[in-house]
């Protein structure tokens, strides 16, 4: 309604100064409420225009006629000539009856004077009360005149005067407004003209936009801003629709040429607002006949909405509904286990009588809930709150439902039971056999029904038995209307017989429509037509068999009922197939169809009894569980992100066990293909069926073959009666049921998160303010100011101040809200400065920030840095910086409502002034949702709350924000003078939307309400509503002082009902010991003088109060007069709970916008990596540091960050001492989608040992992961990607499964599916027609045997499975080896045929022949100069081996090593493994090396360089071998193999390839889950590692053990301490030996230690033992070298560094020394050749 009535006061500013000395409340108006004229609608007004332009035109002219000036005349008045005579004079146009001056008057808010028909004379201030009375009594009058019972009209007034009115009338008009802008032109819509029938012009008022509907704004530019439509459904009735043909007629006479704009004023055809408005416009605006109905009834809103209106009950009829109530609606237990519903239940049957109570007040008093929860506490409480009165509420119409289909049930049945008694009256005739006679059981059966179901079964059972002769019914009964007519008048009343006929062709339609509603047609299908097989069977006599069963239906129903057998079967003494042949006729061909027939006869009988039906639902339902089972779409689509992944199989799970809205996730999953669900009843194991178990009662107990035979009849029958019918209609029910249940769990939820939120009170200042300082003083309310924000940084943000009553007063743009502050940042600081000085300049009480992000914290945290400076600076208070919850206000600023109340403004700051306006009160901002356009509903309050039906959901969150507002009460002169408080007063008890909103209008004309009789008197509340809503609107009388002249009462500014003023008085008199019978008492003042005293009123005995009013007959008040004296004590104290900072878990939730059912341990998510997280070394850590140095590159590389640049070792200490040592890599920071922070650690990141994150990760890689742990403090999540958590094959991190989960389905299921796709892929191709010798229709195995009859480099071209457009060249290497070579074809002219264009990779071939010659010939040609190389080994040495073998390779290198070490032997062998490869084995030293030969058609290419012959690739490769393999074909596992004799190693050889590890997981074919690491499972390339006897970090070799003789130390290269060097090896350039190792330049050498090239010893310092001395130093006693192991070896303490000398070191020669010496301390102590260790650390 909101969208089509004035917002009141909030333009009040634009009002003009009449208005406002009418005692008007203004508003203070925002800048950006008022916008320019409708330019279009001002143009049209200036012209004129043919008929068939009108014709053509928009709304403006359908709204321009919707109110005509022209006096309304009776019937019957006017002649031709009169009509003719309007249409000559013009002046006639322009008179004003009543209803028009009324119109005015309501409209311009002013009091208009209406002697000598004067037009719009304002009246002043000075005029007396007594004219404003006859005013308002002149208003009355036409109102009633109007609406009332008397319909006399008006004649028609004299035509001459009204020209003399009209000109009048304008120039006291331009009085009244005043002068404004004249550039303006003047509203051709004015119904205020001239003599000739033009507009006068005159001054309006600046155009103010308040609908966003074109129509609707032309509507209220014509009749300015107060206008209403409601007003127009007042002159919308018959005086104008009797007119119609009138004007038709005129209409047709003005064609000829008359002016337009004559025609325009109304002198053509009126239409209503009816014809001018969509039907959906008007029930959006509340303007259809229901709606005015509903304002001018004295019954609450709410009562009026209902389906089924409230209709009175007498004492019998509210009992029965009370226990009928009680036993449906609170003693039943739901079949699912429903959290929100458990508190519902309530077993005692205490209640029933308070339900009795809530009843009577409801349908014989009509009161609503809110009243009686407040002011009717003793009949209802304690045992039912206010939650529980809405639910009689909801259920009594349910119980008026039912009670209207079982009278209309009843009668039908009466009248087929007297359409049967006149058919069959003859006593002479024997009835059919399949004629059922009626009798008061029937009738009685369905008076007693209690649920719907049961309802349905009664109504299912007749149509079967009497559905087909419903319409011989009809026409029986109306041949008896049409032969006794006069008859039957007298015995009918007429309204009574069109009750009846009315209730008849109801109960009809029901019959025809039910079946398809609510019952599944293929189980319950009545015989009513011919083609039904119930009837056929009937027509066939097959129902006399049926009747040879022994049994009828009904006393199976008593056998079932009383579970024993009642009544005995008979038995028929002729077997069953001898008494089918009597029934063979033309449809039952043969015995057995004729037996079929009739066990289906029974089965319809037995499936339609109710008992049966109530018997077996009983059992059904008790026993009822839950199967579900995927389809195919299913089993793929729902992963564990899937709601369904806990329940996608489930088997015999029991329907209690189902648990909150589970049942609707599987509902939606059905719905969308997903999921089979399936309910039957328990079968236990070994026990007997449901069927077993009632089957004896449909048998004889006789062992002959007779009985037997008939016995398996009988069970035929009974079991097609379950299975075909019952048991599908029950499960049908059951699902229902289930998935009710789950809607009303989920509906309870959105209500109480809704309620949660409404039930805040206004926020109060977390910090005290001083009450001397004026700036911050509180007693006009909070100074809020809040901040608005988007994510994307083009949008600017915005500040905004609302004052103490949540009115706009400044805002702030800021566009760099968003920006981090740094110090070169101008914009952020300047705009910081700028948010300081508004803050300083505003001095808000709170600040609001809105919770759209985590940038919301550095928000919250600048804003904060700013009070801080404030509190330093200016000596401020402090001040609260909340954050908010912003989903409603993001709602809010999106509505049309806001528009319209702040066109002016952008989104944004909308979205800041409804921030601020929450967090000042969350009840009256969250009200502003609750409009037509139901944005209430945009909300997110439940994950599946858009699976509900949008009516009840709305309509239940509505009863929330009644709840709430009748405990907090409504000001409704604060609602005039704020209008975004006005949306309150429709949840106002006994009021609505169209109710409110007429109240507001009444008002709005006496400018404000000052007692709440006026509620009466001035709105024209009727005795319901008054009493319903009077006590929960506030007056606050104390804001009137000495302005009004009216009475006022304190008591009005108090929850305490008018009815009970009365006792408050009289309790206010007995507390202060007046005497209330003395002349001069006054009352009133006792109350205003106990409102300062109210301790006095706890000596008052309210016991005895109310033991003297229950005796004077107003019943049970004690609650009531407790629930006075505590509102006396403190008026209208808010009941909401106080403002609390927001949680930290709410924070998280808000912040992120997850949940616990979106956000958990175990999730699966992506995310991004951001950067490597390292721990840089402290000092202990870089004492102890142990540089080491590549055997790759023979540089140095750092223990911590890795960095391996470093050509000299003092390099590293100089990285350290720069503090450019980053650190080790401890774990990977990563970013989630939702802009969570993640951290991997190292050891989460692969399942094998990661010590260098950057060789796995790189910044920018998107990862697969779990969440490990979730921390809601730091927004942070710790993560794995490691493949076994990735799998999760153990379910430790999965989502758990439900606790009857069917583990063996699925893993059948899925067996199923990888034996089906193991299938497709053997067939996964297309056949092609190509005609080539090369090409074969076959797969890959085929292909395979063809080859092995034909010689290497012979080819087998074949389709390809990667679609029609692709072919496979596949061509052999060697025995068992293949090459497959990829051919993508273009140019195709169909699916079948060959390309034009053939490609390989990106060159270009025209046909097959030309891939052959030019592509597989060369490479055939290269391979087979390969296998003929002198050094090709063919099959790797075995018959019976794998080619490529690498540990035969090894051992075959070994040998050939073995007996020549000085040389380098090398092989080549086909590798199966990667095809099309030759591997390259060779043993530089002590290890062997694999690396491979690629054939290409252009050469062989080897590490990354094309060779055109072998010969210039071998002599490459000698010359080359030692090179360092280039870094895209190492892989992470390529290291050289240890085989168990001494091996050798040459000096500069750089192994390729791991031959330990067996396989390699460089990307040649290899399965993405074979690499361990990342998620995603993409190879990362690494830089070569070497697994030897110990490695330190990367791989790097870290040697312990003592090398073997023979052995030649590198170049430059010293061996540690223990360490023998190999014979004829040099220590590499630049490394120096540990234990007698040469120290840093320029250093004092510890024991046998040689100094470091360029240093020498500091002065003063003395050396350790066994240490050349420093200079000046004293050497250390006792002193001996760490020991590790059985090696000595010293501890690797960093020294101290001196400044380098210009001495250089030849430390060739001092290694060579060292391991002579070494070697010589060997043989003295007799060791022998020492032998490698190959163990590893």
């Amino acid at each position: 309604m909101s969208d089509f009535i004035d917002n009141s006061a909030s333009e009040a500013s634009d009002t003009d100064s009449d208005e406002e000395a009418q005692g008007a409340a203004p508003a203070k108006a925002s800048p950006q409420r008022g916008s320019p004229s409708n330019s279009s609608s001002s143009g049209s007004g200036s012209s004129t225009a043919d008929s068939s332009e009108e014709d053509e035109g928009d709304d403006d002219g359908e709204v321009e006629n919707l109110i005509d000036d022209a006096p309304i005349v009776s019937e019957g008045e006017d002649s031709d000539a009169d009509i003719g005579k309007r249409k000559k004079h013009s002046d006639e146009d322009d008179q004003l009856e009543e209803d028009d001056f009324d119109l005015i008057e309501e409209n311009l808010g002013i009091k208009v004077k209406r002697n000598k028909r004067k037009r719009i004379k304002v009246m002043s201030d000075d005029d007396d009360s007594d004219k404003e009375q006859s005013a308002e009594n002149e208003a009355e009058q036409v109102a009633n005149q109007l609406f009332g019972d008397d319909e006399d009209e008006e004649g028609p007034v004299d035509n001459d005067e009204s020209s003399q009115q009209s000109a009048k009338a304008a120039g006291e008009a331009d009085d009244a407004y005043g002068n404004l802008d004249e550039s303006e032109e003047s509203d051709p819509d004015d119904f205020i003209v001239d003599e000739d029938g033009q507009p006068i012009s005159r001054g309006r008022k600046k155009r103010t936009v308040v609908h966003t509907d074109k129509a609707l704004q032309e509507a209220q530019d014509v009749f300015g801003v107060d206008f209403d439509f409601n007003e127009f459904e007042e002159y919308a009735g018959s005086e104008y629709e009797d007119e119609e043909e009138e004007e038709d007629e005129y209409e047709d006479e003005e064609v000829d040429g008359e002016p337009t704009i004559r025609r325009k004023k109304g002198r053509h055809s009126k239409k209503t607002i009816f014809e001018v408005f969509e039907p959906s416009e008007l029930e959006r605006g509340h303007m259809t006949d229901v709606d005015q109905e509903i304002r001018s009834t004295d019954i609450p809103e709410r009562f009026h909405l209902r389906t089924l209106k409230v209709a009175p009950g007498d004492t019998q009829e509210l009992q029965d509904e009370a226990d009928w109530i009680f036993t449906h609606a609170f003693a039943k237990a739901p079949f699912s286990e429903q959290e929100a519903l458990a508190e519902d239940r309530k077993d005692t049957r205490a209640i029933i009588k308070k339900i009795n109570s809530a009843l009577d007040f409801f349908r014989n008093q009509q009161l609503e809930v809110p009243f009686i929860n407040f002011y009717r506490k003793e009949y209802v409480q304690d045992e039912l709150e206010i939650r529980d009165l809405w639910k009689i509420w909801q259920w009594d119409e349910k119980w008026a439902q039912l009670r209207t289909r079982k009278q209309n049930l009843v009668k039908l049945v009466g009248r087929m039971q007297k359409y049967q008694y006149e058919m069959n009256s003859d006593p002479d005739v024997v009835l059919p056999s399949h004629v059922r006679p009626i009798v008061q059981e029937d009738i009685d059966r369905v008076r007693l029904v209690e649920t719907t179901e049961e309802y349905w079964d009664c109504h299912n059972h007749f149509m079967l038995y009497y559905g087909r002769d419903i319409q011989a019914m009809k026409d029986a009964e109306k041949k008896n209307k049409e032969k006794n007519p006069k008859e039957q008048k007298a015995k009918e009343p007429e309204d009574l017989s069109k009750e009846k006929e009315e209730g008849e062709e109801d109960e009809e339609m029901d019959a025809e429509k039910a079946e398809e509603e609510e019952v599944p047609q293929e189980t319950m299908k009545y015989a009513r037509g011919r083609n039904s097989g119930y009837y056929i069977c009937v027509q066939n006599r097959l129902a006399e068999a049926a009747k040879k069963f022994g049994l009828t239906a009904e006393q199976f129903a008593d056998n079932l009922k009383d579970n024993y057998q009642k009544h005995e079967v008979e038995q028929y003494p002729v077997e069953p197939l001898e008494l089918a042949q009597e029934y063979i006729g033309s449809q039952f061909e043969t015995p057995q169809d004729v037996l079929n027939g009739v066990r289906h006869l029974i089965a319809m009988q037995i499936a339609h009894d109710p008992i049966v039906r109530k018997c077996i639902r009983t059992a059904y339902r008790e026993r009822a569980v839950l199967k579900v089972t995927p389809t195919k779409k299913g089993k793929k689509e729902i992963d564990e992100q899937h709601q369904c992944y806990s329940m996608k199989y489930l088997i015999n799970k029991p329907i209690s066990d189902i648990k909150n809205e589970d049942y609707l996730k599987l509902h939606q999953a059905s719905e969308e293909g997903l999921l089979t669900i399936g309910i039957a009843m328990a079968e236990h194991a070994g026990g007997p069926t449901y069927f077993e178990d009632i089957r004896p009662l449909f048998h004889r107990d006789e062992f002959s073959a007779l009985v037997q035979g008939w016995n398996v009849q009988r069970s035929l029958a009974l079991e097609r009666a379950l299975t075909k019918s019952i048991y599908p209609q029950l499960e049908k029910e059951l699902k229902l049921c289930l998935l009710d249940e789950a809607k009303q769990g989920i509906l309870r939820s959105c209500c109480d998160k809704l309620r949660s939120w409404l039930r805040v009170a206004p926020y109060q200042a977390q910090h005290e303010f001083d009450d001397e300082d004026e700036e911050f003083d509180t007693s006009k309310g909070l100074r809020i100011m809040s901040i608005a924000y988007k994510t994307e940084r083009d949008v600017a943000g915005f500040a905004c101040i609302l004052d103490g009553e949540g009115e706009v007063t400044d805002f702030l743009r800021l566009p760099h809200i968003l920006k981090r502050k740094t110090p070169d940042d101008k914009d952020k600081s300047g705009e910081l400065e700028k948010l300081k000085e508004f803050i300083q300049e505003k001095k808000p009480h709170a600040i609001a920030v809105a919770g759209e992000s985590r940038e919301a914290l550095d928000i919250q945290y600048d804003i904060g840095q700013l009070l801080k400076e404030l509190e330093e600076e200016h000596q401020f208070p402090k001040i609260s910086v909340e954050l908010v919850d912003n989903e409603p206000s993001l709602i809010y600023a999106a509505s049309k409502k806001s528009a319209m109340d702040f066109p002016e403004y952008p989104e944004m700051l909308r979205e800041a002034i409804s921030l601020a306006r929450k967090l000042r009160d969350p009840l009256t901002e969250l009200s502003q949702l609750c409009n037509a356009d139901e944005d209430l509903l945009c909300i997110h309050f439940h994950p599946m709350q858009e699976h509900l039906n949008k009516e009840t959901l709305l309509s239940l969150l509505y009863l929330e924000f009644v709840n709430i507002v009748n405990e907090v009460g409504v000001d409704i002169n604060d609602a005039l003078a704020h209008p975004y408080t006005a949306g309150l007063l429709q949840f106002v008890c006994g009021l609505g939307p169209r109710k409110a909103a007429h109240i507001l209008k009444r008002v709005k004309t006496q400018g404000r309400l000052e007692n709440r009789s006026q509620l009466v008197m001035v709105c024209q509340l009727g005795p319901k509503v008054f009493i319903n809503c009077a006590g929960f609107i506030k007056i606050d009388t104390s804001s009137f002082g000495d302005s009004t002249e009216e009475y006022t009462d304190v008591l009005d500014a108090s929850r305490v009902h008018p009815e009970t003023y009365e006792w408050a008085r009289k309790m206010a008199i007995d507390a202060l010991e007046y005497d209330d019978t003395a002349e001069d008492a006054n009352p009133a003042a006792a109350l205003e003088e106990i409102l300062e005293k109210p301790e006095r009123l706890r000596d008052l005995d309210l016991e005895a109060f109310s033991i003297e009013l229950e005796r004077q007959g107003y019943g049970q008040k004690l609650t009531t007069l407790y629930d006075i004296r505590a509102e006396l004590n403190c008026r209208y104290k808010d009941p909401r709970a106080a403002y609390k900072p927001i949680e930290m878990v709410e924070r998280f939730n808000m912040l992120t916008k997850e949940t616990p059912a979106t956000l958990y341990i175990g999730k699966l998510v992506l995310c991004r990596v951001s950067n490597i997280a390292r721990k840089k070394p402290q000092g202990q850590q870089l004492d102890e540091a142990n540089p080491e140095k590549s055997e790759e590159t023979g540089l140095w590389v750092c223990p911590f960050c890795r960095k391996d640049d470093f050509v000299e070792i003092s390099e590293v200490w100089s990285h350290f001492d720069a503090g450019s040592c980053q650190g080790s890599a401890i774990g990977v920071r990563v970013r989630l989608e939702n802009n969570l922070n993640g951290f991997i650690h190292t050891k989460n990141l692969s399942d094998k040992e990661v010590r260098n994150p950057e060789e796995r990760v790189k910044p920018g890689m998107t990862l697969h992961a779990r969440i490990l742990k979730i921390d809601i403090e730091h927004f942070r999540v710790d993560l794995t990607c490691r493949t076994s958590d990735l799998l999760d094959k153990e379910d430790r991190l999965r989502p758990p499964k439900d606790s009857f989960y069917d583990m063996d389905a699925e893993e059948t299921d899925r067996k199923q599916d990888e034996k089906k796709e193991k299938s497709k892929k053997r067939t996964a191709f297309i056949k092609r027609v190509i005609a080539h010798p090369s090409f074969h229709n076959v797969g890959y195995k085929e292909c395979e045997r063809l080859l092995d009859n034909l010689g290497e480099g012979e080819c087998v071209i074949r389709p390809s499975s990667k679609g029609p457009d692709r072919l496979t060249l596949t061509w052999r290497l060697a025995q068992g080896v293949y090459s497959h070579v990829d051919i993508k074809e273009e140019g195709k002219e169909n699916a079948f045929s060959l390309g034009k264009t053939l490609f390989i990779g990106n060159e270009e071939f025209e046909d097959l022949d030309e891939i052959i010659a030019r592509y597989l010939q060369p490479m055939a040609a290269f391979a087979r100069e390969l296998q003929s190389y002198k050094y090709y080994v063919e099959n790797s040495g075995s018959d019976d081996a794998t080619p490529g073998d690498r540990s035969i390779m090894d051992q075959k290198v070994y040998e050939e090593k073995k007996k020549a070490p000085a040389r380098i032997p090398y092989f080549f062998s086909t590798s199966k493994e990667l095809p099309g490869k030759f591997m390259l084995s060779y043993m530089p030293r002590d290890r062997t090396v694999h690396e491979f030969v690629t054939v290409t058609h252009e050469g062989l290419r080897f590490r990354g360089q094309v060779f055109s012959t072998l010969n210039t690739l071998i002599r490459w490769f000698k010359e080359h071998f030692r090179d360092a393999i280039p870094q895209r074909l190492v892989t992470p596992s390529q290291a050289g193999s240890r085989m168990g004799p001494p091996t050798f190693r040459t000096p500069g050889a750089t192994p390729a390839y791991n031959t330990r590890g067996g396989s390699s997981a460089y990307s040649y074919g290899s399965s993405p889950m074979s690499i361990q690491g990342t998620p995603q499972a993409t190879p990362t390339l690494m830089t070569p590692s070497y697994h030897t006897a110990q490695q330190g970090p990367a791989g790097t070799p870290s040697y312990r053990t003592t090398p073997r003789i023979g052995g030649t130390p590198r170049s430059g290269q010293t061996p540690r301490s223990g360490q023998t060097p190999r014979s004829g090896q040099t220590p590499r350039s630049g490394q120096t030996p540990r234990s007698g190792q040469t120290p840093r330049s320029g250093q004092t050498p510890r024991s046998g230690q040689t100094p470091r090239s360029g240093q020498t010893p500091r002065s003063g310092q003395t050396p350790r033992s066994g240490q050349t001395p420093r200079s000046g130093q004293t050497p250390r006693s006792g002193q001996t070298p760490r020991q590790s192991g059985s090696t000595p070896r010293y501890h690797n303490t960093r020294p101290n560094i001196t400044p380098r000398s210009n001495t250089d070191t030849d430390w060739g020669k001092m290694a060579a020394m060292w391991a002579k010496e070494q070697k010589q301390k060997k043989r003295e102590r007799g060791e022998g050749t020492p032998v490698y260790q190959t163990d590893r650390k």
